[in-house]
C-alpha cells in the first residue's frame, strides 16, 4: 500500500505540470455544457480513459520488471532506476525526457490526429476514447511514474501504481476541464517547484530499496525479495 500512496501523492503534486501540458486538450473537450449532469459525466469518462491507459502501460512495464525480478536483478535495477530519476532532475539537459525520436514523433502525430477526430464527436464514448488516447501522449511526469512501475517488479502492483498515479492527477484535471484554468500563476509555480523534490525522494526510496539494508518495507534484504518472488511463482 505504501507504493500506491506514494504514486497518488506524486500524481497529486505533479498534476499542475499535467495542467500545463494537457490543460488545453481538457479545455477543448466537447462537453454538453447545457446539461450539468452530462457535463460532469463526460468529464469523468475522459479522466477515467486516461487512468485506464496509465494502468495498461503500468501492467506492461510491470511485466518487464517481473522478468528482471525472476532473473535475480531486481535490486540492481531498483538502484539504476532511482539513479535515473535523480539524474533527470539534476542533469535535465543530458537526460531530456521530452526529446522524442523521429519514428515515435510520427506515431504521436497520428495519435493526435485520432484525438482530433474524437474531439469533434459528441457522447461519453468519444470522451472516454479521447482520454484513452491522451494517456499515450509523451509526458515527463508519466515517464517518471513508469520508472517506478518498472522497479516494482509485479504486473498487478505496477498497474495499481500507475492507476493511483492517475487518480492523483484526477482532481486537478477534472477541475480544469470543468471550470477552466482557475489556479493562479503563483500557486502553479509553487507546485511545479515541489515536483523535482518529490521525484528525488522517490529516486532515493528506490535506491534504498535496491541496497537491501534490512529496513522493513523500505529496504528489504536480498533474501527477503528472493523469498517473496519465489512465493509468487507458486
Amino acid at each position: 500500500m505504501t507504493w500506491l500512496w506514494a504514486a497518488f501523492g506524486f500524481g497529486l503534486l505533479g498534476s499542475l505540470h499535467c495542467a500545463g501540458m494537457c490543460g488545453p486538450i481538457a479545455l477543448a473537450l466537447p462537453f454538453n455544457k447545457s446539461n450539468l449532469s452530462l457535463h460532469l459525466a463526460g468529464n469523468v469518462f475522459y479522466q477515467l480513459g486516461r487512468i485506464v491507459t496509465y494502468g495498461f502501460i503500468g501492467l506492461l512495464f510491470g511485466t518487464i520488471g517481473r522478468g528482471f525480478s525472476l532473473a535475480g536483478i531486481q535490486q540492481p535495477l531498483s538502484i539504476v532506476l532511482g539513479s535515473l530519476m535523480i539524474a533527470a532532475i539534476v542533469l535535465p539537459k543530458i537526460i531530456n525526457l521530452h526529446r522524442t525520436p523521429g519514428f515515435l514523433q510520427k506515431a504521436i502525430n497520428a495519435l493526435k490526429k485520432q484525438m482530433s477526430n474524437f474531439l469533434q464527436r459528441r457522447g461519453l464514448g468519444a470522451l472516454f476514447v479521447t482520454g484513452l488516447l491522451n494517456g499515450f501522449l509523451p509526458c515527463g511526469l508519466v515517464y517518471m511514474a513508469l520508472l517506478g512501475a518498472l522497479g516494482i517488479g509485479s504486473p498487478v502492483q505496477s498497474a495499481g501504481f500507475m492507476i493511483f498515479f492517475g487518480l492523483g492527477t484526477f482532481p486537478m484535471m477534472f477541475a480544469i476541464a470543468l471550470t477552466g484554468n482557475f489556479i493562479s500563476v503563483k500557486w502553479r509555480s509553487l507546485f511545479n517547484k515541489a515536483v523535482p523534490y518529490v521525484v528525488v525522494m522517490l529516486g532515493l526510496v528506490f535506491i534504498l530499496r535496491g541496497m537491501g539494508l534490512g529496513i522493513k518495507f523500505l529496504s528489504p534484504p536480498d533474501k527477503a525479495l528472493q523469498i517473496e518472488q519465489a512465493e509468487k511463482c507458486h
